[in-house]
């Protein structure tokens, strides 16, 4: 990534607030605006890395062409095979989880718009969100940073895709240990018996999952 390239969607902007950690925390009135149609034309290059780098920025700051490409990219592509975003202590590709990231920031800034444009963007992210959680059945990524929604903000649609996300991840728990432990005790605050159920089938119960 060339000096320009990076400091058009890494560099903060000289009004950015001091506790602001990136551009993905700024407010809407310190956001660089000015910066997006050529963050936009980075999505059409042919560094892939770069576009999906600028259509997760674009998508925190509530911009629909950032969202759109971050949607084809989870369900309309095949999974990513390349290590684009090691996690830094385990090291397996953290990609989706970034995406993921996205998708909620994206709702989040929509709602913060109105209640209107939250409720609509809401719906919007349901489809390649469970396309993630989907692909974290067979990936090592995490995806507990978004049970948030779940549980604080009541985003049960989710419910369904997180049990076949149990189910599955329950069939490899030497990937999978932590993850079951996060996904389960979530679920149990919402079907116990459920969960109860799934750790039964392989033997287990909850206390076989400690947290990490």
């Amino acid at each position: 990534m060339d000096k320009d390239t990076y400091d058009l969607i890494r560099a903060m902007p000289p009004n950015a607030p001091d506790d602001a950690c990136d551009l993905t925390d700024l407010d809407n009135d310190n956001i660089p605006w000015e910066r997006v149609p050529k963050i936009k034309e980075l999505m059409q290059g042919n560094d892939n890395y770069v576009a999906l780098q600028a259509a997760m920025l674009l998508a925190h700051w509530g911009v629909d062409e950032g969202f759109d490409y971050l949607e084809s990219f989870a369900c309309d592509r095949p999974p990513l095979t390349e290590n684009w975003m090691p996690h830094r202590l385990r090291s397996y590709d953290d990609t989706y989880k970034h995406i993921l990231d996205a998708f909620v920031g994206y709702w989040a800034r929509q709602a913060t718009d109105s209640d209107m444009q939250g409720i609509l963007a809401r719906a919007r992210i349901q489809r390649p969100i469970n396309r993630i959680i989907q692909l974290a059945g067979t990936m090592p990524f995490g995806i507990e940073y978004f049970f948030w929604l779940v549980e604080r903000k009541g985003f049960t649609e989710y419910l369904p895709a997180l049990k076949e996300h149990l189910v599955a991840i329950l069939k490899h728990p030497e990937l999978h240990h932590w993850k079951i432990a996060d996904c389960a005790r979530l679920l149990m605050k919402f079907d116990p018996a459920f969960v109860e159920q799934a750790l039964a089938t392989h033997g287990k119960t909850l206390a076989d999952f400690p947290e990490k």
